[in-house]
């Protein structure tokens, strides 16, 4: 999945399984129990830019639960984009101390940023978000290239969810990269 420095981003909320999504890179996080045992669906472009999907047994619906620009902090070099970003993630992993600290400088750092999370180098995520100023360790194994991962955090606390109640949902994540 490329790394784009910013791109807007679609999170949508489906009670079931959802389609195989349009020809652009996404993310799946099963949110088990905790969040009413949903799916989070996050997709590069806004929602307004697809086409709804119909599946066997007629259209399945989904639910925007959420739209934001991700920007990429380790590669944007302008900024205003990285004022504008609702999220603001690290694409190098980091070890546990070094990402704390990119926490702690970077980020939620503009006006309106909710999240900023940074891969690990060992596996897993850190992310500090919303109003509280702890960061949380993910331990899920999220690989930095599927990115997408941390608009499903940002939807969770759009959904006025804590990012600790990750660590009770046991998500489970799957991928599908960009058709050629």
């Amino acid at each position: 999945m490329s790394r784009p420095a910013g791109c807007f981003v679609t999170v949508e909320w489906w009670e079931e399984t959802p389609p195989d999504p349009a020809p652009t890179p996404s993310v799946c996080l099963w949110t088990g129990r905790a969040a009413g045992g949903g799916v989070l669906l996050a997709r590069t472009g806004l929602a307004g830019t697809r086409v709804a999907r119909t599946g066997l047994a007629g259209t399945r619906r989904a639910t925007v639960l959420d739209e934001h620009l991700t920007v990429d902090a380790d590669a944007c070099a302008d900024a205003r984009g990285l004022d504008c970003a609702d999220v603001l993630r690290g694409s190098r992993p980091r070890s546990v101390a070094e990402a704390v600290r990119w926490l702690a400088e970077v980020g939620p750092a503009g006006p309106g940023c909710r999240l900023a999370a940074v891969p690990l180098t060992g596996g897993g995520w850190v992310a500090r978000g919303g109003t509280d100023p702890d960061v949380v360790a993910l331990p899920c194994r999220v690989p930095p290239e599927h990115w997408l991962f941390v608009s499903c955090l940002h939807a969770w606390l759009v959904a006025g969810l804590p990012l600790s109640g990750m660590l009770a949902a046991r998500p489970r994540i799957t991928y599908r990269s960009a058709i050629p």
